[in-house]
């Protein structure tokens, strides 16, 4: 998949099991973030809410190692500010990264991204994105309803939709407490392998993070409109999805020229395109550490 006016990098390692994802925006923006699940993890999150300030993001990262990961960031804004980039004040310019993360520290070794992986994502960065176990999809695993040993592998997915004024594309990064369906057959492509009795109290921290750019000239205001369906799209995926102990968060960017006519359209697009993205997140995994991918378990 090629796609234009941002850019994607990503930094792993497999022997650690984690790993980041770096977008760069290279085009004015207007972006707004939305955290659904309970136990969530990032950085300059509230920024993006509604009735603040700042209106778009330089970059947004993706990355593992829980709260552990957020330096991460570091590296980014640091590969920004030497390119003169970010929010202008009166004295300088402060790069507006915005940042979540995922749990994913009981694969592979304790460990997490340091800021040094954060700007050698940021200087990967290309039109173009690999997908499955790659960047912050690496340690990433979905299904843990029965516990960790019964977990299948998750990782980063992407989607694309084009409209005729311009393309949706949805990018997911799957680290779920429940299993991950094809929404149209119903069939589960990845999940526990455990039967019995759910765990009442999962110790299992997850999270579901997805970034959706539209290629369209949209307000924040109407962004914001559009979360529920993000929201739906990735629920008609996950079972159970937006739980407790699950940190999802969301991410919108716009920097298109052209209004969408048809809001219908839009809808099912977005639907169709965060869809996709979702399971091409554990259909290109592969396995990583003793987690199968799905391919493996079917």
């Amino acid at each position: 998949m090629e796609f234009s006016g941002f850019r994607i990098g990503h930094r792993e390692d497999f022997r650690l099991a984690t790993g980041c994802t770096v977008f760069l925006f290279d085009v004015p923006n207007v972006a707004v973030a939305s955290v659904c699940g309970g136990a969530p993890g990032g950085r300059e999150l509230p920024a993006l809410f509604p009735g603040r300030l700042v209106q778009g993001v330089d970059a947004i990262v993706l990355s593992g190692g829980s709260a552990l990961g957020l330096r991460c960031a570091e590296g980014v804004v640091t590969f920004l500010r030497e390119r003169k980039r970010g929010f202008a004040t009166r004295v300088t310019r402060i790069p507006i990264v915005a940042q979540a993360v995922i749990y994913d520290l009981e694969i592979g070794e304790v460990s997490f991204p340091e800021a040094e992986w954060g700007y050698e994502a940021a200087s990967l960065a290309d039109c173009r994105t690999k997908e499955g176990t790659v960047g912050v999809g690496t340690g990433a695993t979905v299904g843990k309803m029965y516990g960790m040993s019964w977990a299948t592998k998750g990782g980063f997915g992407a989607g694309e939709v084009r409209t005729p004024e311009g393309t949706i594309w949805a990018f997911v990064v799957t680290n779920c407490l429940g299993n991950v369906y094809d929404p149209a057959s119903g069939v589960c492509l990845a999940g526990s392998r455990g039967k019995g009795e759910p765990l009442s109290t999962p110790p299992f921290p997850n999270t579901t993070l997805a970034v959706v750019v539209f290629e369209l000239l949209l307000s924040r205001e109407e962004l914001f409109s559009l979360v529920p369906v993000v929201h739906s799209a990735l629920a008609a995926c996950i079972r159970p999805f937006g739980t407790l102990y699950d940190g999802d968060t969301l991410f919108l960017v716009a920097f298109g020229k052209v209004a969408p006519r048809n809001y219908l359209l839009l809808v099912e697009g977005i639907y169709h395109a965060v869809a996709e993205a979702t399971t091409n997140s554990v259909k290109k995994a592969s396995s990583l550490c003793g987690i199968p991918a799905c391919c493996v378990v079917q």
